[in-house]
């Protein structure tokens, strides 16, 4: 057989290949129980950005991707619009201490967009 086959991919996703579940992942419609069973604590780095490259992508799923400790992924979560200002906060406080150059830049990333909330609603709580 050649081609795409939807069902052997998912199949093969739930069973842990992180490559089928990249395909699934890219595809427009995904079965909602097949996206929260990807969405494990140890999901491969490809399957956590292929989450969030989904449209339909929610706040649930970006508190899920902001469980990771990795700085591309926390950057997709603070960069998201979805992504609620007290989880922006909150990753920003969680690699304060970092000084790894690509943390500092996170940091000041969500600074920036914690920020520019505040400027937009003028309510004290968007900010920092």
């Amino acid at each position: 057989m050649t081609g795409y086959d939807a069902e052997t991919f998912e199949a093969e996703a739930l069973a842990g290949d992180w490559k089928a579940a990249v395909s699934v992942l890219a595809r427009s419609s995904v079965r909602p129980e097949v996206l929260e069973a990807l969405m494990t604590p140890d999901a491969h780095l490809e399957v956590v950005l292929g989450v969030l490259g989904r449209p339909s992508v929610t706040a649930e799923h970006l508190a899920w991707a902001a469980t990771f400790d990795n700085a591309q992924i926390l950057g997709r979560v603070v960069s998201n619009p979805k992504t609620p200002l007290p989880l922006i906060r909150e990753i920003r406080d969680r690699v304060a201490d970092r000084d790894a150059a690509i943390w500092v830049r996170l940091r000041e990333y969500a600074d920036r967009i914690l920020d520019r909330a505040q400027r937009e609603t003028g309510l004290h709580g968007g900010g920092r």
